[in-house]
């Protein structure tokens, strides 16, 4: 009871005009594949399968396999009112995902199943969001919210660039370097003496197909591949 009586910590921080400050977390990139009608169908010859020694081959199945990665940003926020925020929040983050091919090579009549062939896609993502946040009640030192937004996203890792080398064994997936996302997320802020610490968890899809398409096995069967990341961050302003 004595506890509830005490003064909150920075009564008048949300009446302040704009704020700043950085925000660091951990993402989880991830692909949405839609794989073109009848792609198992498909023979693929030796000019297509450089890095197999094997005379033909069928893709039997792709799965994107998310990995872990590391998030650091900047926070800029504008009092729109009492309950209402403007956002921008450029960030960057840094990962790797994983496309994972089941295919059937032929050498010499000879079929030879390989299983779970992966091939690693590393991404640095230099991000512009903007989004607008809608502050609830706050209760004594916590005040939960909700936001949604855009941004764009630049990928400093892409290669969709790079001239294919047809000599070349190690096929490398390709990306186009600019996408387009919508950002929604939820969490916490936290009043404390000296700053206040949010804690959060954000989900964007991106709206671009982002596959750079090559007459290969890797990229010919996959129809569309789009962007997702989760994120949990910690902001402190």
């Amino acid at each position: 009871m004595a506890q509830s009586n005490t003064t909150p910590n920075q009564p008048r921080y949300d009446r302040k005009k704009i704020h700043f400050g950085f925000y660091l977390g951990g993402n989880q990139m991830h692909y949405t594949l839609k794989m073109k009608p009848g792609f198992s169908n498909h023979t693929y010859f030796q000019n297509q399968i450089p890095e197999f020694n094997a005379d033909s081959a069928f893709l039997y199945n792709v799965e994107a396999v998310p990995q872990l990665g590391f998030t650091i940003g900047i926070v800029s926020s504008l009092r729109l009112g009492k309950y209402f925020d403007l956002r921008f929040t450029p960030e960057l983050l840094f990962s790797e995902r994983h496309l994972r091919y089941s295919i059937l090579t032929y050498y010499r009549n000879e079929a030879v199943f390989i299983e779970n062939y992966e091939k690693k896609v590393p991404s640095t993502h230099l991000n512009f969001p903007f989004y607008l946040k809608y502050k609830g009640v706050r209760l004594h030192n916590v005040r939960p919210y909700v936001f949604v937004g855009l941004k764009v996203v630049l990928d400093l890792a892409a290669q969709a660039g790079k001239k294919e080398d047809v000599n070349e064994q190690d096929i490398i997936i390709k990306l186009y370097r600019t996408d387009f996302a919508f950002e929604a997320g939820v969490g916490f802020d936290f009043y404390f003496n000296w700053f206040k610490m949010g804690t959060e968890l954000r989900m964007s899809y991106g709206t671009r197909d982002i596959l750079h398409q090559e007459d290969n096995i890797y990229t010919n069967g996959i129809e569309s591949l789009h962007s997702r990341v989760f994120q949990l961050i910690f902001t402190f302003e």
